[in-house]
């Protein structure tokens, strides 16, 4: 806890719960943890005020769509801001997970000596700090890490049409991207492969202009009746070992999905035209850069395969001021 409140010193001066939490609880746990080996209960009671303190604090500084410490752990660049920000989320996680199991040892310690479980006394037992704290971080990560963001906030032009091509070999996705802008005709093009159970992968990109050929047929996909079909919600990854999936997104947050899974064939102009963009020569250099998934590929989803991946593009906050995320 003096590392988190000398992170956040670093940025602005810290607010009196802040010193409150960061400053009183360590020296709480301090002067518990010299209590108990001749005070066991009084000892045990100021342990549990020094883990207590920090918590609320914590709680209340988290938020699920933005400033969120998992998504934190996402963050696909090394300059040392990013790199700073990512250990201090990585203090806060921790400092939740020994606190909370802290304050939950302390209060076993304060029960009764004739509760029992399976005939031990309750009192005695250190497995339930454990497991408590555990099923607690487990369900804070469940619904904080879904879905798929990057601790970004992005304020561009929507794209003209994006398409996404995923082949699922087992538990190796190969994706495909092409972003296409209507100013000029401008596309990007990015590449990976990316595994399950894995926290990183190389992603490429590169950029090009579309020539007259591909401008004109470009118009005629964009007109397709079958890329009006749009889905109500983002579309799971792909859970068959093998499978293939063709996404699109035109002008909105809406998708189309075209899998092996739903039995719906791509339109075959779709095929050709990615095809023939990745024959393009590529203008200017080819970027390689790292994607982080603190999921290990779990999170990740087609529409973050189109690049939709800033906290912005995938939650929103309610009227009621609660956030939405999608």
């Amino acid at each position: 806890m003096f590392l988190l409140l000398a992170r956040m010193s670093g940025d602005n001066l810290p607010k009196t719960a802040t010193l409150l939490a960061g400053l009183l609880g360590p020296i709480a746990l301090l002067f518990g943890t010299l209590l108990l080996r001749g005070y066991c209960r009084l000892g045990n009671s100021v342990v549990a005020i020094g883990a207590a303190l920090p918590l609320p604090w914590l709680f209340l500084t988290e938020s699920r769509g933005f400033a969120n410490s998992w998504i934190a752990l996402n963050a696909s660049w090394n300059d040392p801001g990013s790199f700073r920000y990512m250990r201090y989320s990585q203090l806060r996680i921790i400092s939740v997970a020994l606190l909370l199991t802290t304050l939950i040892w302390a209060m076993t310690r304060l029960l009764p000596s004739h509760w029992k479980l399976l005939r031990q006394p309750i009192n005695r037992m250190t497995w339930p700090a454990f497991a408590i704290s555990f099923m607690f971080i487990a369900y804070w990560f469940a619904t904080f890490a879904f879905p798929y963001r990057q601790p970004v906030i992005v304020d561009g032009m929507q794209s003209e049409l994006s398409l996404l091509h995923v082949e699922k070999d087992g538990t190796v996705f190969r994706e495909t991207q092409v972003t296409i802008y209507p100013d000029g005709r401008p596309y990007y093009l990015t590449r990976n492969e990316r595994r399950l159970f894995r926290y990183s992968f190389s992603e490429t990109a590169q950029n090009g202009f579309l020539t007259k050929d591909l401008q004109t047929r470009l118009k005629a996909i964009l007109a397709l009746p079958e890329l009006k079909r749009t889905l109500d919600r983002a579309p799971r990854a792909l859970r068959s070992r093998h499978g293939e999936g063709w996404y699109t997104k035109m002008g909105t947050f809406k998708i189309t999905a075209f899998t092996t899974e739903n039995s719906t064939p791509p339109p075959a102009e779709l095929r050709s035209f990615l095809a023939d963009v990745e024959r393009e020569p590529s203008f200017g250099p080819i970027f390689r850069y790292e994607v982080r998934d603190v999921c290990l590929g779990f999170c990740y989803d087609p529409k973050a395969g189109l690049g939709d991946r800033a906290e912005n593009q995938r939650c929103a906050l309610r009227p009621d001021g609660n956030d939405l995320c999608y």
